[in-house]
């Protein structure tokens, strides 16, 4: 092999780290900045609940776009950073009431499946190039039809 050809190979191996492991996590957590930004403006002045649904947004474009296992990721950090910023007391992970730390249980495992329901959706493009033409039905009525064709000659 050549020294450009090894460079080559190098650079490939290199970029498909990057995509597969810096870049979700980057992305990540700008979506999780994001997220806790907005609903910290909203939660201090007008004091509502169950503001931790709104971390499935970054969940589902995660796994949209980079895969289940990132957005199960974002999912269980989602959790812990509500847990740490929107529930009392804040600024620690010890939840002191028993509904929120239920609420909290409850989006993680809704999160997990979402994060699982909507990745298989994004995928079934990827599913479909994979399929052959026509529905079951019509390729088995084509192939009596060849099959009639073959018979009568």
């Amino acid at each position: 092999m050549s020294v450009r050809a090894d460079l080559e190979i190098a650079f490939e191996t290199r970029k498909s780290w990057l995509h597969r492991w810096v870049t979700p996590i980057t992305v990540s957590g700008i979506l999780l900045a994001l997220t806790t930004g907005f609903i910290w403006m909203v939660d201090v002045p007008l004091q509502h609940d169950h503001l931790i649904f709104f971390y499935l947004v970054p969940t589902a474009l995660i796994a949209i776009r980079y895969g289940s296992i990132s957005a199960m990721c974002v999912a269980i950090i989602s959790m812990a950073t509500a847990a740490y910023f929107l529930y009392s007391p804040r600024f620690s992970f010890m939840v002191t009431n028993s509904l929120d730390m239920i609420e909290i249980v409850l989006f993680s495992l809704l999160a997990l499946l979402a994060s699982q329901v909507v990745s298989g959706f994004a995928q079934d493009s990827v599913v479909e190039k994979r399929r052959p033409r026509g529905s079951f039905w019509l390729r088995r009525l084509r192939s009596a039809v060849a099959l009639w064709h073959r018979v009568i000659r």
